[in-house]
């Protein structure tokens, strides 16, 4: 039938029915192959971009993650090695002592810091009346110790009016401990 058809047609008709099928098949090549494969081609570059940026985030987060598991163990190395009835005062104490300030505490008062699931900050408000600078020195050279997890947060030393020889320090001295198990156990 087509055939029949086609004999029919003369030169000019044919060359206009194939013209018309050209752009038929084209336009279906169009729309059936290439615009699917451009629209494919855009969505997996933009999906690689995408998941490139998700990997580039999850490497930091591994990275701090690693930091992080890093300073935990140096916590529980810590801990492990401190006498188990440990506490932040008498250590501040026997520091004095050894740095020959003891009698220059004014107040040494303990304070409640911030709080995790794992540790607890403990701090310490101390203050030192009529010391001298040599003494400050060998004061902080004492209780300073980050392998102990015991660290100066914040330092206030002020020269004293009646007498420059002598200042006055105040302290605020933190260290950590293991957090005590919630209620229930946890």
């Amino acid at each position: 039938m087509i055939r029949e058809y086609w004999t029919k047609l003369d030169t000019r008709q044919r060359y206009l029915v194939a013209a018309c099928a050209a752009v038929v098949i084209f336009t279906l090549l169009l729309k059936f192959v290439f615009f699917p494969l451009w629209d494919f081609r855009a969505k997996t570059k933009k999906s690689i971009t995408n998941n490139s940026k998700k990997l580039n985030e999850l490497v930091k987060i591994d990275a701090e993650l690693s930091r992080q598991n890093a300073k935990m163990s140096r916590f529980k190395n810590a801990f492990g090695s401190r006498r188990s009835n440990f506490t932040l005062l008498s250590y501040l104490e026997k520091k004095a002592y050894s740095a020959n300030v003891r009698g220059s505490i004014t107040h040494m008062n303990s304070m409640q810091g911030v709080r995790s699931a794992s540790f607890e900050e403990t701090l310490t408000d101390l203050k030192l009346e009529k010391i001298t600078i040599k003494q400050l020195a060998d004061f902080i050279y004492q209780i300073e110790a980050p392998d102990e997890l015991i660290r100066i947060k914040r330092i206030t030393v002020e020269k004293m009016k009646e007498n420059p020889d002598y200042i006055n320090a105040q302290f605020i001295i933190a260290s950590y401990m293991p957090a005590a198990p919630g209620p229930g156990g946890q």
